[in-house]
């Protein structure tokens, strides 16, 4: 059995101009990521293992966790595959690095998040008001019994999905 935390990167600066994989964080996404890393270190849902896009705006977001949360560097892995990936290749990332009695967080980008939460969970979460289930920021925190449960639907169980809003009222 493993736990794993699905995180969607915090809200980009849509105005820079950029392109989308140098993207920054905005001033909200910041604060967001931040309240997050407090937050999860504050509930004692710290990573064991961090696989990080490469994109900055997932990379900006892990370093405001890394403020919060005790997670050694050498255990911050920086992925390439995760820059916009599909739930099949976020499957087989976190098939590489999954360990029995682990906890893996992986911090990517939507859709593929949706997609992924939506194909593990047992039974779905909540939707926010917009209907996303990873909004920016979120993290979804699954049970999940072993790596191979990742090749069939509806295998995890999912014990948490944090939204900021949600955490800014906690």
């Amino acid at each position: 059995m493993f736990e794993l935390m699905l995180m969607r990167h915090a809200k980009s600066d849509w105005h820079s101009h950029t392109a989308d994989v140098d993207r920054p964080l905005n001033d909200r996404g910041v604060q967001d990521a931040d309240s997050m890393g407090i937050y999860l270190g504050k509930v004692d849902l710290v990573p064991d293992m961090m696989l990080v896009s490469a994109a900055r705006r997932a990379q900006e977001t892990a370093g405001q966790l890394l403020n919060h949360l005790p997670v050694a560097e050498n255990n911050v892995i920086v992925d390439r595959a995760l820059y916009l990936a599909e739930r099949e290749t976020l499957c087989e990332i976190v098939e590489l690095y999954a360990h029995e009695n682990q906890r893996l967080l992986l911090l990517a980008h939507n859709p593929g998040m949706d997609d992924l939460v939506s194909y593990l969970a047992s039974t779905p979460p909540s939707r926010s008001a917009s209907g996303k289930l990873m909004t920016t920021c979120a993290v979804a925190c699954f049970r999940i019994d072993s790596v191979e449960a990742l090749k069939k639907s509806g295998q995890g169980e999912c014990l948490n999905l944090f939204r900021p809003k949600q955490i800014s009222h906690a």
